[in-house]
């Protein structure tokens, strides 16, 4: 979730609060009446929208993004993501946004004098654009985003926990339902969210492939078992499901890699898998094209392929599915009572693909 980031993320945050302290003269968090009328008569030209938290929650927010295009089409739109997800929005730009503004996460290089340079720059340049609305795609409250909206002068801010109009923020719906309901506020409507996300990537291959590498400790399943999934995918399928990793140390705290997983997996079914690291999302947009389907714990890769129209079985620990769940109705949700993932029995997923794929 936004707004829960290290202490690398509060030193930011303290260093850069005298900025925005003062920064906004005129901030009205608006009711949605006020932003609907405002927008049928075209005076807000520029809006700002704000999702700079990680890829999945990125990808569940394409169609508030796109909602917001159909319905201002004459306004200026810019979308503030992190260098780390920003490849996985390329693609909207210019269709369905007129320009990313990409910001570097302090939790991503450090906190030094360069970054601390790199920041003032940042939401100085931020200042300049003159936005007139921002919108904040979280779910929930992140003062990283709020901070953002603060320091870009914007007379209109709408997101959660706001006052004055702004929706209340509840429990129990989906992260794509939640920037869609901002969606329908802003432009004074209330449509209900598609059944699936209109990325413009398209998967059209025939492969399976496993993911194996989940930034949430609880989300991760056993290099054994990953083994005899795929040794009984190639037996029932007798082609070679392809094996996703992204490359690194398990250790580094900013990206976790799981090359030491990756190779005991090799090594237990040297014969059942064909190994894809995905060094970037653009590795893994491009690997991701290949397949019919994808087996993966709960993560930003499984929200990307769902997608891009490929089938999911999901496997979830501690997440919430409700909030998480991948937005597609061709996918199959996998959780233990415990929830714990390595109690998901490699039997439940093999039979949970062959559902997918019969």
């Amino acid at each position: 979730m936004a707004g829960t980031g290290g202490s690398e993320d509060n030193t930011e945050r303290n260093t850069l609060f005298w900025m925005c302290q003062n920064s906004v003269t005129r901030v009205n968090p608006c009711s949605s009446v006020a932003v609907f009328i405002l927008f049928c008569r075209t005076l807000v030209k520029k809006i700002l929208l704000v999702r700079n938290d990680n890829i999945g929650d990125l990808i569940c927010s394409i169609p508030a993004i796109q909602l917001i295009r159909e319905h201002c089409a004459a306004a200026q739109i810019h979308l503030l993501v992190n260098s780390y997800n920003a490849p996985a929005v390329e693609a909207l730009v210019p269709g369905w946004v007129d320009r990313l503004i990409v910001y570097r996460k302090t939790k991503h290089v450090g906190f030094n004098f360069h970054q601390l340079a790199y920041l003032i720059r940042f939401y100085r340049n931020l200042r300049r654009e003159g936005y007139d609305a921002v919108v904040l795609l979280v779910g929930g409250r992140s003062r990283q985003s709020e901070s953002f909206a603060r320091w870009s002068g914007a007379e209109y801010i709408l997101g959660y926990g706001l006052d004055h109009g702004s929706p209340r923020f509840q429990e129990g719906h989906h992260e794509l339902e939640y920037s869609w309901d901002l969606a329908n506020h802003l432009c004074g409507i209330k449509k209900d969210p598609p059944v699936q996300i209109e990325y413009p990537i398209r998967a059209t291959g025939l492969r399976t492939a496993i993911q194996i590498t989940s930034r949430k400790a609880g989300n991760r399943w056993e290099a054994q078992q990953f083994a005899e999934l795929a040794r009984q995918i190639h037996a029932h399928k007798m082609e070679k499901p392809l094996l996703l990793w992204s490359p690194g140390n398990a250790n580094t705290l900013t990206h976790p890699g799981d090359d030491d997983k990756a190779a005991d997996i090799l090594e237990l079914a040297p014969i059942a898998v064909e190994p894809r690291p995905t060094a970037t999302l653009q590795d893994l947009i491009s690997v991701l094209q290949e397949c019919r389907s994808l087996i993966t714990p709960d993560g930003g890769a499984m929200h990307l392929a769902a997608a891009m129209g490929v089938r999911i079985v999901a496997m979830f620990g501690q997440s919430d599915p409700i909030r998480w769940r991948p937005w597609t109705p061709h996918a199959r949700i996998l959780q233990s009572p415990s929830h714990t993932i390595q109690d998901i029995k490699v039997k439940e997923v093999v039979n949970a693909w062959l559902e997918l794929n019969g």
